[in-house]
C-alpha cells in the first residue's frame, strides 16, 4: 500500500465548504471531527468550530495538531458521540454565547482507524483482537457479535449493513467455527480466513473479500445507523432554535443505508417547508478527486438550508 493510500484525505472538501458556506466569526459544528480535515477548512475561513468525536486517539491528535486554535477558542473539541451534541451545547452555552450557523457530518471512517493495527479494523492485523469499537467505552466488540448472534441473525446483518451477497455462507462458516472453538473468533485472522474460504483470496485490483463483512460489523458495533437516525432531528432543532442567518445542514455519507436516511430526512424538511434542498441530487467526487483519493468513490454529499 502506498503512502497516498495510507494517509487520510478528507473527501469533497471544496463541495462541502460551498454547501456549508462558513462565515467569519460564526459557529459551526463538525459532528465527525476525525483527522480534522473539514474543521481545518472551516477555520481557514475565519469561522469557529465545535467538533465532536468519540475516538480517543482522534481527540488526542486533534489537541496536538490544533493546539493554537483550541487555545484561542476558535476550536472547541469534545470527546463525545455526535448524538450528544444537544446536551454538550447546553453545557457550552452556560459560558459562551453560541448561535450555530451550520452543522456538518462526514460519516466515513478515517484511514487511521481502518489501518490501525490494534483496533481490529484492518484485515492485515490478523493476530489482533476483532474489536472495531471506535470508542472503547462501548461494551460489545465485533468478536462478541460473532459469538452471540445465531446464523440467521448474522447473515441478515452482513447483508443489510454490508451488502454482502455471500452473507449466508459466511454466517454458516462462523457458526461452525464457533462450535469448534469460540475463542478463535476473537482474532481478526480467523474471520478473514473464514471469509476467504467462501469468497476466495484477494486478487489484484479488487477490494478485499472481507470488506463488506467488516463494514457491517463496524456499523453494528458502533450503532452508526441508529445514532444518525437519532441525531438528524436534533441537528435540525439546533439550527431552528439558532438566531444565526443562512443556516446549513450538510452531510457526506458513504454507506447506502446512511445516505438513504439523510436523503429521506432532508426531503421531509423541504416538504414540511422547514428548509430548502441545496442540491436535488447527491454531489459526488470529481474525476480528479477520484484519481487522487479512491476512497471518495462512494461519497455522496447532500445539503439543506434551514
Amino acid at each position: 500500500m502506498n503512502e497516498k493510500q495510507q494517509t487520510h484525505q478528507a473527501v469533497l472538501v471544496k463541495e462541502a465548504m460551498t454547501a456549508l458556506n462558513p462565515q467569519k466569526g460564526c459557529y459551526y459544528i463538525d459532528a465527525t471531527f476525525g483527522q480534522g480535515g473539514h474543521s481545518r477548512e472551516i477555520l481557514n475561513r475565519g469561522a469557529k468550530v465545535i467538533a465532536f468525536d468519540f475516538d480517543a486517539s482522534a481527540i488526542a491528535k486533534g489537541k496536538e495538531l490544533f493546539r493554537r486554535e483550541i487555545s484561542s477558542q476558535q476550536l472547541i473539541l469534545q470527546r463525545e458521540n455526535f448524538n450528544k451534541m444537544d446536551e454538550s451545547l447546553l453545557n457550552l452555552k452556560k459560558t459562551l454565547d453560541l448561535e450555530i450557523s451550520g452543522i456538518f457530518f462526514d460519516l466515513g471512517t478515517s484511514s487511521d482507524q481502518l489501518m490501525s493495527k490494534d483496533r481490529g479494523f484492518s484485515f492485515e492485523a490478523k493476530d489482533e483482537v476483532l474489536d472495531m469499537r471506535m470508542d472503547e467505552r462501548l461494551g460489545v466488540k465485533a468478536c462478541d457479535l460473532l459469538k452471540l448472534l445465531d446464523e440467521k441473525q448474522l447473515a441478515k446483518m452482513l447483508f443489510e449493513y454490508g451488502g454482502e451477497t455471500d452473507a449466508r455462507a459466511i454466517a454458516k462458516k462462523v457458526v461452525a467455527a464457533r462450535k469448534k472453538d469460540p475463542n478463535s473468533l476473537d482474532q481478526v485472522g480467523t474471520l478473514v480466513e473464514l471469509i476467504e474460504q467462501v469468497k476466495g483470496q484477494k486478487t489484484k485490483g479488487k477490494i478485499h473479500p472481507a470488506t463488506k463483512t467488516f463494514q457491517a460489523l463496524r456499523i453494528i458495533v458502533n450503532d452508526e445507523i441508529n445514532n444518525l437516525k437519532e441525531t438528524l432531528p436534533k441537528a435540525l432543532t439546533i439550527l431552528q432554535e439558532s438566531k444565526a442567518r443562512d443556516k446549513r445542514l450538510v452531510c457526506i455519507a458513504f454507506h447506502e443505508g446512511e445516505d438513504r436516511l439523510v436523503k429521506t430526512f432532508f426531503k421531509q424538511i423541504e416538504v414540511n417547508n422547514l428548509g430548502k434542498l441545496l442540491n436535488k441530487k447527491a454531489i459526488t467526487a470529481s474525476l480528479e478527486e477520484l484519481r487522487n483519493n479512491p476512497r471518495s468513490r462512494s461519497a455522496k454529499l447532500r445539503a439543506v438550508a434551514i
